[in-house]
């Protein structure tokens, strides 16, 4: 088993100077890692958040749009068939392309078809068909997302991990803001169906991200399948290799990745139906989230990027989070403030900047626990865990709302309730944090 820097003892690096921050900016697999961003960020967003706003915009009830945002749910397992992707190479293009472009580009196509499923068949055109092509679409972008995970850790040194996280998730959080923002401006003018085919445009990224990639370098075993043996050794494998990387550590930094975004996922699905209650439109969200949320999430990305490569990943981190438990609070401040614009920019900017912080760096430190025997199915299974805890408990939040809202006789201080109770959850993982901290070793002279 290849011996390889992994979270548990992350070496305290020389501090890097700025102008070997900036110099290793200059690759071109860095921009690459941004491009494949923007091709994963998008269809999540388009299945969850952003249909959250479409929904609710028809009058679809919030108990309902918290269920629907399941919909999201192969994100958060996409650990399952993880490591098939990376044990199967495709037929045919998988020779021409490589294993993980190929996979990636199967990936995009199906992400593809699914978008313009649920465009062109709409919420009022058959609610079950329209759900199974957002679960397609959500079901296709996890695939995608395995494989450019994979691309991205095997295609840099331990060294450059901070880096290409960070421009991945540049690109991913940019993703995330084109699947939103310019889709609410839209639908108010053109409708939400064409606004959602012209989203599925968005593809063009990934493919000539494709085009433009080098495979990374790795020699893979794609023995044929031999019987049920062989499925559940590629199925078990990577969770044994883990373990035998991190032991008992696992009990620490398991729980840290599954409650890392638990104070955000408690609240995604409810920021959209709160502005459609404060009477916000689809232009001034969109406006608001691209003057100032979107800058400071692109700020926070780059803020996690510099301070880890020259502090270390765990301190990104423990800001991170704390700055997610004051963000939550000041969407419980605007709720108040019964849609007060000098707040929803402050609560706004707060959020992009933590959200962007907080990814950039978890994604850093989870890809330094992965193996290089078993990148795409361990990734997958830390970054499901990700989204999988946090994901499920936001999918009650509607819930939680609304029994808030009845208890208080108000709509806002329903509102204003649940988010001021989500802080909270920023407690454990900042335990964890410190606990990780503790293990951190200094590198061998």
């Amino acid at each position: 088993m290849a011996d390889i820097v992994t979270g548990q003892d992350e070496p305290q690096r020389p501090r890097a100077s700025m102008r070997q921050v900036l110099a290793s900016l200059n690759q071109p697999k860095v921009a690459l890692a941004v491009i494949f961003g923007i091709a994963t960020g998008m269809p999540p967003v388009l299945v969850t958040v952003t249909l959250g706003f479409w929904l609710r915009s028809e009058g679809v009830a919030l108990s309902a749009i918290g269920f629907v945002s399941w919909v999201g749910i192969f994100i958060s397992t996409k650990f399952l068939w993880a490591p098939f992707v990376d044990w199967i190479r495709p037929p045919w293009i998988g020779k021409r392309l490589g294993h993980r472009r190929s996979w990636m580009l199967l990936g995009q196509i199906f992400v593809t078809l699914g978008i313009l499923g649920m465009a062109f068949t709409g919420s009022s055109g058959g609610l079950g068909v329209f759900i199974a092509f957002a679960m397609l679409t959500s079901f296709a972008a996890a695939t995608q997302d395995i494989a450019v995970d994979a691309w991205r850790i095997e295609s840099a040194e331990d060294a450059e991990q901070d880096l290409m996280a960070s421009a991945y998730i540049f690109g991913l959080r940019s993703g995330y803001f084109l699947g939103n923002v310019p889709i609410l401006a839209a639908s108010a003018v053109i409708g939400w169906s064409l606004a959602y085919a012209a989203a599925s445009v968005g593809g063009i990224a990934g493919l000539a991200g494709l085009l433009m990639a080098r495979e990374p370098d790795k020699a893979r075993d794609f023995a044929p399948a031999t019987g049920i043996g062989s499925v559940l050794s590629a199925l078990f494998r990577p969770l044994k290799v883990f373990w035998q990387d991190h032991g008992r550590d696992n009990f620490i930094f398991l729980p840290l990745v599954a409650l890392f975004f638990v104070p955000d996922g408690l609240i995604t699905s409810m920021v959209g139906p709160l502005y459609i209650d404060l009477g916000f439109t689809g232009p001034q969200i969109a406006g608001v989230r691209t003057v100032f949320g979107f800058p400071a999430t692109l700020a926070g990305v780059i803020i996690a990027g510099l301070i880890g490569l020259r502090f270390g990943t765990i301190p990104a981190m423990a800001i991170a989070v704390i700055l997610a438990a004051v963000s939550n609070a000041g969407f419980a401040a605007l709720a108040l403030s019964v849609g007060n614009k000098l707040v929803w920019i402050a609560a706004s900017m707060f959020e992009g900047f933590s959200g962007g912080m907080a990814t950039a760096a978890m994604v850093a430190w989870a890809s330094r626990l992965t193996n290089p025997i078993a990148t795409a199915a361990q990734f997958a299974l830390l970054s499901s865990l990700m989204t999988l805890v946090a994901g499920f408990l936001g999918g009650f939040a509607g819930i939680a709302v609304e029994a808030l809202q009845a208890r208080s006789g108000s709509a806002m201080g329903g509102f204003a309730t649940w988010f001021s109770i989500t802080p909270f959850a920023a407690i454990p993982p900042l335990i964890l944090i410190w606990l990780v901290s503790q293990r951190t070793k200094p590198v061998p002279a």
